[in-house]
């Protein structure tokens, strides 16, 4: 990010350029259902097109169209979902040029076709695309976030306490269940695992379960009433490392899911992903803290 810096011309500091994709994109919110062009964003803010779709991509991942396509196609499926208008209605309310053409980009997108998803009101997983804000912007900006891929060989059985829930609060509580459950002496020597199983499809709403828990091994296992045992298939997985105070864990979630798997030609595996913390994990406000998120995907991309 510091030699693409060096290299624009514009005399703004570095500082102000989040600033400027904020307004930029509260631009595209306010006329996403008008025509839209770079030309006509970029003017908003100040930059010459060249410069701002340069400047968009570094900061986004995405192109403008790319990102302004996402989100018109997230706001037509809330439209048909939620307000129940005709296929044809959402598709020119949202500035496609025919009924055709919408369906085309809306079945490549969600993977069901507009009329399915007015009847059923449900929506694939990781497919919706939400207004990017400043502080993901900035945490990705801060942490460069690539993966790695790795492969486990054997299955792992993982215990400890569950959760049907998004709430911070009710996953914080199971951590701290599982940290009076597991003594200080066994805690040093395990890694610990978070899991989160997905459905098969989302309502509007995200939703999963998340199991805070340690490996089972023969000299160890947790027997504490309310526990559960969940287990990690043998897989290939990517590895994105998240850095800093787990508070930012939902930025780095949208990142995965939002950006960098929309990018990408890797098919996602299996509906569960999971956590993992090892002794590089310093505490959940430590700026350089480090865990491990693992992603289950094929084998070949």
């Amino acid at each position: 990010m510091v030699s693409y810096w060096k290299t624009i011309s514009n005399a703004e500091e570095p500082m102000n350029y989040l600033e400027s994709m904020a307004d930029a994109l509260s631009f595209i919110e306010n006329h996403l259902t008008e025509a839209l062009t770079v030309e006509r964003i970029a003017t908003s803010v100040g930059y010459s097109k060249y410069h701002f779709q340069r400047l968009f991509h570094h900061v986004t991942g995405e192109t403008v169209g790319q990102y302004i396509t996402k989100r018109r196609l997230t706001e037509a499926a809330k439209y048909l979902s939620l307000q129940q208008k005709s296929v044809t209605e959402a598709a020119f309310t949202y500035g496609f040029e025919s009924h055709e053409a919408f369906t085309r980009a809306f079945a490549k997108r969600f993977g069901i076709p507009p009329s399915a998803l007015r009847k059923t009101g449900r929506m694939p997983r990781f497919a919706m695309k939400e207004r990017l804000q400043v502080p993901y912007l900035r945490h990705i900006q801060t942490h460069l976030i690539e993966p790695v891929p790795a492969t486990i060989h054997h299955a792992r059985e993982i215990v400890g306490y569950a959760c049907d829930t998004i709430s911070q609060k009710d996953i914080l509580s199971n951590w701290q269940r599982l940290s009076r459950t597991v003594s200080e002496a066994e805690s040093a020597k395990m890694p610990r695992y978070g899991v989160l199983r997905y459905p098969d499809a989302f309502g509007l709403d995200l939703s999963f379960t998340y199991l805070a828990g340690v490996e089972s091994s023969a000299s160890f296992a947790i027997s504490t009433e309310g526990s559960e045992r969940w287990r990690l298939p043998a897989a290939n997985y990517l590895v994105f490392p998240h850095k800093g105070p787990t508070k930012n864990l939902p930025l780095t979630y949208q990142y995965i899911y939002g950006s960098w798997f929309s990018q990408s030609a890797h098919l996602l595996f299996a509906p569960y992903d999971f956590e993992y913390y090892d002794d590089h994990f310093l505490g959940v406000d430590h700026p350089d803290s480090l865990l491990y998120i693992y992603v289950p995907v094929l084998s070949e991309a």
